[in-house]
């Protein structure tokens, strides 16, 4: 075997749990016949933490710190599950590689990843520049970025330990955005790979070798590659309320000949869930004589779909293998329609809105406004080149679902009013249900005895009330929705509404109370009041949608409800001129509809003709 040219190395520490005795022996082995240097090796027992992916960030952060301590001009971090090719080609490329790094600016060297994109040099065939790669399994570190790299290591971890899910901060997702600012060079293809193993963090066993051996061509071609066949594209459809995001772009779908679509009928996975129920979604499918395909005799592999679109941007409502980055992995081109109309402001939700997995991985995102837009290009690690403004799907054909503005002249008739009381967050996290604040004022509307109201709670209202009962807390929720439970019975004045459709509840009322959400923006073009309900102790609007504001109106006290309610019995409508024109300016609704508008984006992609 030619010799691999060490010199340009340090030093070269592997992480190794104490437990994993049988990995320690199968590195040792393997290090020594690569040649390198006994004296360059440092075994760093690995920091040994439930969960997993904590220990590992605390590892790679303390094998950072000994370089820096120790003043090493670099040093090389292994994985101990990681195994290095050994063939000549692989050995030539290595040194060459090696020799570039001596001649050149750098800051990371990946001697093996799993590549999402990169680019290539047109000047040698053996280096890439990295843009977005996981896995820590084998990188060189250049001395003057320790801290550097140890300081987003260590920001990660703080996130991982205040309960932030790996999927969004472990080290090998935290570390993109230095990759996509520096320079990361990568040796291409790979030096090596994961090997299929139990892995300590996952606590299971995983095979990750294929997202190793990935061809050049699939992580540095911006465009992809045109298809003459059917364009396949499946719906993953998790949430009966929310069909109204597929049903425009499906029909469009359907009615062109170019596309192969179909359903599929998967579970969502949200806090509280008891297991994987899909009975709604399956009903409103049958109701409207659409065919699906069960989750569970769906096969990624056997279809292989070119395009997949997602419901919702949560992987972990999701089963392992339907995730984003599951997805990505398998080649599949990802479309999101954001599942709600967002507008809830706080940080943390800025990070489900425009910065999970789905946002970044996806080929497509696919919104209701410029604004909307700029959102994606502020919070986005991804940027917004890959969103288009094609207005949202859930305003195509809104006369047809909804009835026309004119359809329902109460003037002078008892009017009905619709509440949509968000569900309130398990162990009362300050959000944006002013259920417990309103209550009362709800029920002294009700008392009135002059307006009609249908109660139309958050679909997951019921499941997170019991996920907080369970917990020991809730008590308040519970008694607050059992008042208005007890208070309905017999009355004929008030009705609840817990169907996957809310077309129905949509056309019968005559205004809306609601917090922040889909239905602050989804009701407007029925031109019908809507009030904002809010409370100090509650989360705002994000600035996609601060012009609410200015143009709704605002209740954050039973006398600002109150108010409201007598200006919609009295048919005095303020501000409606000023919705009217929040219509025109914020929202963009193709004349064509955003159905056929998004089919059309993907056709042109597959065909070559994407701009």
């Amino acid at each position: 075997m030619t010799p691999i040219n060490w010199h340009t190395i340090e030093r070269v520490i592997y992480i190794n749990l104490n437990k994993r005795k049988d990995r320690r022996v199968r590195m040792a082995r393997q290090l020594k016949k690569l040649g390198i240097p006994a004296e360059k090796i440092i075994r760093l027992e690995a920091t040994e933490y439930t969960p997993g992916y904590i220990g590992c960030a605390k590892s790679h952060i303390r094998a950072l710190e000994m370089a820096q301590a120790n003043n090493w001009k670099n040093v090389l971090i292994l994985e101990d599950d990681i195994e290095f090719h050994q063939d000549e080609a692989t050995i030539h490329r290595l040194n060459k590689y090696f020799t570039a790094l001596q001649n050149i600016s750098w800051d990371v060297g990946l001697l093996a990843a799993n590549y999402h994109s990169a680019t290539a040099f047109n000047s040698v065939d053996y280096l890439i520049k990295a843009e977005k790669a996981w896995c820590t399994c084998a990188y060189l570190v250049n001395e003057h970025y320790y801290s550097i790299l140890m300081d987003n290591f260590q920001q990660a971890m703080q996130r991982l330990l205040e309960g932030w899910k790996p999927c969004y901060f472990s080290i090998d997702v935290s570390w993109h955005e230095l990759m996509r600012r520096d320079r990361w060079l990568g040796i291409f293809p790979n030096a090596g790979y994961q090997i299929a193993d139990k892995s300590d963090i996952e606590n299971n066993y995983v095979d990750y070798r294929a997202l190793f051996d990935k061809p050049l061509s699939a992580i540095t071609s911006s465009a992809l590659r045109r298809c003459e066949e059917k364009i396949k594209v499946d719906f993953y459809f998790q949430w009966a309320p929310n069909w109204t995001n597929f049903e425009s772009v499906l029909q469009a779908m359907q009615n062109n000949a170019h596309f192969d679509c179909q359903v599929v009928v998967m579970p969502h996975l949200a806090l509280g869930h008891t297991g994987h129920d899909c009975a709604a979604q399956r009903e409103l499918l049958a109701g409207k004589n659409i065919d699906f395909v069960d989750y569970q005799d769906y096969s990624l592999t056997e279809r292989r779909p070119h395009v997949v679109f997602l419901q919702n941007p949560y992987d972990e409502a999701r089963l392992s293998r339907f995730t984003s980055e599951y997805l990505q992995q398998h080649g599949v081109n990802i479309a999101y329609i954001p599942y709600g109309l967002d507008m809830g402001d706080g940080d943390m939700n800025r990070v489900y809105q425009y910065n999970m997995p789905c946002h970044n991985l996806a080929r497509w995102v696919f919104v209701r406004s410029a604004r909307h837009k700029a959102e994606y290009g502020h919070y986005c690690e991804a940027g917004n080149q890959h969103v288009y403004l094609t207005g949202h799907p859930k305003f195509d054909r809104y006369v047809e679902r909804y009835g026309s503005h004119a359809t329902r002249n109460s003037n002078g008739k008892r009017k009905t009013l619709l509440w949509t009381p968000h569900f309130v967050t398990p162990g009362n996290e300050k959000m944006w249900s002013t259920f417990n604040y309103h209550t009362q004022a709800m029920l002294d509307i009700l008392a009135r005895n002059d307006v009609d109201m249908i109660i139309r709670p958050h679909p997951l209202f019921k499941q997170f009330l019991n996920v907080d009962l369970q917990a020991g807390n809730g008590d308040k929720t519970q008694q607050n929705f059992q008042r208005l439970v007890d208070f309905s019975e017999n009355n004929p004045h008030v009705s609840w509404d817990f169907s996957a459709d809310y077309s129905h509840a949509f056309a019968q009322s005559d205004a809306i109370m609601t917090n922040p959400g889909s239905f602050l923006l989804e009701y407007l073009p029925s031109h019908k009041p809507i009030l904002y309900l809010t409370h100090p102790n509650c989360l705002g609007i994000n600035s996609s949608a601060a012009f609410i504001y200015d143009a709704y109106d605002i209740a954050t006290d039973a006398a600002g409800i109150m108010q409201f309610v007598d200006n919609v019995i009295h048919d005095r409508d303020p501000c409606r001129e000023k919705r009217l024109q929040v219509l025109r300016d914020e929202l963009y609704i193709s004349p064509r509809g955003a159905g056929h508008e998004i089919a059309e984006i993907i056709q042109q992609a597959f065909r070559g003709e994407e701009g």
